[in-house]
């Protein structure tokens, strides 16, 4: 899997990431591997099918943050969170 991170968001992608490690919601199964089927082994719930779909979740989270000002580095953790728990299903 490949993924271009903007570099402002990289710190807190990074912290996400290596927070499910930690918590053993997420495993490393083999770095850059194509051969895996990701979307048959996780919860069809989880999966968005759609360019479309991902930029409406982006763009409507990103009006959320706008309308309250912008974010403390704890008010992101908490919206993080609650985004996870709501748009996902998972907590994280």
């Amino acid at each position: 899997m490949s993924l271009e991170i903007d570099d402002g968001f990289l710190p807190h992608f990074k912290a996400i990431l290596e927070s499910f490690v930690k918590d053993k919601k997420v495993k490393v199964l083999e770095e850059n591997s194509d051969e895996y089927d990701y979307a048959s082994a996780c919860p069809p719930e989880l999966i968005v099918s759609s360019v479309e779909e991902v930029q409406r979740r982006v763009y409507a989270a990103e009006e959320r943050i706008k309308e309250n000002g912008g974010l403390s580095e704890a008010e992101y953790e908490l919206q993080m969170d609650k985004f996870f728990k709501e748009e996902l299903g998972i907590d994280r």
